[in-house]
């Protein structure tokens, strides 16, 4: 996808957006990232190592995609406000997590899809459950919900335990080792 970055070390640079499609040349040192176009110096930025992240400058005027990922992000909040402050928390926590913003506007998004799919409830819930754990993203939130996760949680802080085993037609109880078949075996 073309947009006014370019990529070091996984850490992206912003270049004016006229040089958006073009090639460009980058020297770089342990301090500055000097970026080149047909060998006219276009810009500098400080070094910096930390991946999935931007150095931007505003002189770049960088209307473009990470632009229209702000906006998106912004309205992904104010929908996840309207429905729950907790599933506000923590799409905030994943897009931190993320860092990248292509990959924290669609695990935003599935995650408010999530809601439709699973409730109101289920999802608040597993929000709260993930937080606790640490486990930020759409995939994490889908998992303890499809495994039900969030619903064992929620019985265990109830201070219930969960039944381990299922009640079926077909399961023996421990009275039926214990008196028939210790008989007939010992025969």
């Amino acid at each position: 996808m073309k947009n006014s970055y370019v990529s070091l070390n996984n850490h992206y640079y912003s270049v004016p957006k006229e040089y958006i499609g073009d090639t460009v040349e980058l020297l770089y040192d342990g301090d500055t990232v000097e970026i080149y176009h047909k060998f006219r110096h276009i810009t500098t930025h400080r070094r910096d190592d930390t991946p999935f992240t931007y150095s931007e400058k505003p002189s770049h005027k960088l209307s473009g995609v990470l632009h229209e990922y702000r906006i998106r992000m912004d309205d992904i909040y104010r929908k996840a406000c309207e429905i729950d402050p907790v599933l506000e928390e923590y799409i905030k926590r994943v897009a931190v997590a993320k860092k990248y913003p292509v990959q924290a506007v669609r695990s935003a998004d599935g995650i408010l899809c999530l809601v439709e799919r699973f409730g109101h409830d289920r999802v608040v819930l597993a929000c709260q459950v993930a937080m606790e754990f640490g486990m930020f993203g759409y995939n994490e939130l889908e998992s303890l919900l499809v495994n039900r996760e969030d619903e064992k949680y929620h019985v265990q802080m109830e201070g219930q335990a969960p039944e381990l085993t299922p009640k079926h037609r077909n399961l023996r109880g421990k009275d039926y080792f214990n008196s028939k078949n210790v008989d007939k075996n010992d025969k």
